[in-house]
């Protein structure tokens, strides 16, 4: 579910649990974390590749939130709220980590969907994983502002306006940032893609 989309039943239960946070109600907002960490983890996750990163900014993430819950305005949905700043967090720790080489994911770490189990086809699982591993390293040679708007465009399917209003910059800029992205993963997946028969 992208940072848009969400229901009444939901945002209500949330709401819910931020006034009783608000409060000091420590288990109210245990349950937002329990809820949203996985979602926000993914989306970091995707963006900074670093396991270890991405748990101290998910970390960061909910501190924030815990400390910003006087602010947040009660008539918009929670999680969007949440994603912002998970967002922001990402950037920040990004400008401060910029000259430090981003590490290899490992495979385990770096989960894609899956096309079809080992089980069903061996070899189909192989040539599966291997292209996963080829995704992974083509982004992790992604710029990181431009895996920032490819991620959040692809993976969360937020439209131009939306990242353009997450990341701070103009749609003309967000449109860019993605064709670059975009050429640049073609380039460097096209021998994995181009196959003869």
């Amino acid at each position: 579910m992208n940072a848009r989309i969400g229901n009444r039943l939901d945002d209500s239960e949330d709401l819910r649990w931020v006034r009783k946070a608000r409060t000091g109600n420590q288990k109210a907002f245990e349950k937002l974390v329990v809820k949203y960490q996985r979602r926000i983890y993914s989306t970091v996750r995707r963006m900074v590749l670093d396991h270890d990163d991405t748990n101290d900014i998910v970390q960061d993430t909910f501190v924030k939130v815990y400390t910003r819950l006087h602010r947040f305005d009660e008539q918009y949905p929670f999680y969007p709220w949440l994603h912002r700043i998970a967002i922001n967090t990402a950037l920040n720790h990004q400008k401060k980590r910029s000259r430090r080489k981003e590490r290899f994911a490992t495979e385990d770490e770096m989960k894609f969907n899956k096309v079809g189990s080992a089980e069903e086809n061996p070899m189909k699982e192989t040539l599966h994983r291997e292209l996963e591993d080829r995704v992974a390293e083509a982004m992790e040679r992604l710029p990181f502002d431009q895996r920032a708007v490819f991620v959040l465009r692809t993976s969360e399917g937020l439209s131009y306006q939306e990242i353009s209003e997450q990341l701070n910059v103009s749609v003309g800029t967000v449109m860019s940032r993605l064709s670059r992205a975009r050429e640049k993963l073609r380039d460097l997946l096209k021998p994995y893609l181009d196959v003869e028969d």
